[in-house]
């Protein structure tokens, strides 16, 4: 996604180091042809008063090498926009100055304080429909910050990317991604929807509620009832505006697995098979990781699996 603004020599792998509200996520994701993603190495280390987060951060940097480690990290909410738009009918060369003229005042800050970056849906066939991607827009202030904050810390930042193409790629790994299939994510206070196929993203969708005020609910079914309608809603569009035929499997992911009620609920009101990810299906780790640090560290999994490196 966004190239860093300073990188150094690194060995193999990618790490993804995640900036959480209550500490530090590190996973470190090899990848060779032929075999299964390995998870090298995994750590969460709490931040707080007697541990703020720079010296937390200086110590990973110096426990795990990361200043000799290709590392990525997450953009944050609010840090960037992800617009679907029309690609505009342009050579390469101006893509860049249409794109912006054109999400100008579709973004909450100024065009002047933003970077972009694009990945294509795949193509549609629809009579009479022009070919559409999508657009990052993110704030260079934000990207700044984050990549001042690592380098500090003394962790070669190679490249800031999205939680959209992190679960992106986590969905890649299904096997039910062949024919298409939805993931669902929840974190404390909100989620997030992305329907994949074949490795590409077709469609996300965030929602405002998260995990804490499901578990905190008396009767939570309202709150299950609004996520069946957002991913119904999703399904449709991908339905009409894809031809696509429909999508049968759902993955839940994220801290969704003290929710027991809700795959039940999801698959008997959608008419999906559901069910939940399991990261030692997908990966080889050793140590193996407990469920709840796979649910913690999730989205920064899937941002250490990235390949491609793409920018405008």
């Amino acid at each position: 996604m966004f190239a860093a603004l300073r990188t150094r020599r690194s060995s193999p792998g990618l790490t993804a180091v995640g900036l959480d509200r209550d500490g530090v996520c590190l996973v470190c994701v090899q990848r060779d042809a032929g075999q299964r993603p390995r998870i090298s190495h995994w750590e969460f280390r709490p931040v707080g008063s007697d541990a703020p987060r720079e010296k937390v951060l200086a110590m990973l940097a110096r426990d795990h090498d990361l200043g000799h480690a290709r590392c990525t990290t997450l953009l944050g909410e609010g840090d960037y926009q992800l617009l679907l738009t029309e690609a505009p009918d342009v050579h390469a060369e101006e893509l860049r100055a249409a794109l912006r003229w054109r999400v100008k005042d579709l973004i909450n800050f100024h065009i002047n304080d933003a970077s972009l970056d694009v990945f294509d849906l795949p193509a549609n066939t629809a009579p009479g429909r022009a070919r559409e991607m999508y657009v990052v827009a993110a704030r260079n202030s934000a990207i700044r910050a984050r990549a001042d904050t690592l380098d500090a810390a003394g962790i070669n930042l190679d490249i800031i990317d999205i939680p959209e193409l992190a679960q992106r790629n986590l969905a890649s790994l299904l096997p039910e991604d062949a024919s298409g299939v939805v993931m669902l994510t929840l974190q404390a206070d909100s989620g997030l929807i992305t329907l994949t196929r074949q490795g590409l993203m077709y469609l996300s969708r965030t929602l405002g509620t998260g995990y804490s005020a499901l578990q905190a609910a008396a009767d939570p079914v309202g709150y299950f009832d609004q996520i069946v309608l957002e991913i119904q809603r999703s399904l449709d569009y991908y339905e009409s505006h894809f031809r696509e035929a429909p999508i049968r499997h759902l993955v839940l992911g994220g801290s969704t697995s003290g929710i027991p009620a809700l795959a039940p609920h999801l698959q008997a009101n959608l008419g999906v098979q559901v069910s939940v990810l399991d990261i030692p299906q997908l990966f080889d780790c050793e140590p193996p990781m407990p469920r709840p640090m796979q649910e913690r560290c999730l989205a920064h999994i899937g941002a250490a699996l990235r390949l491609e490196v793409r920018t405008l």
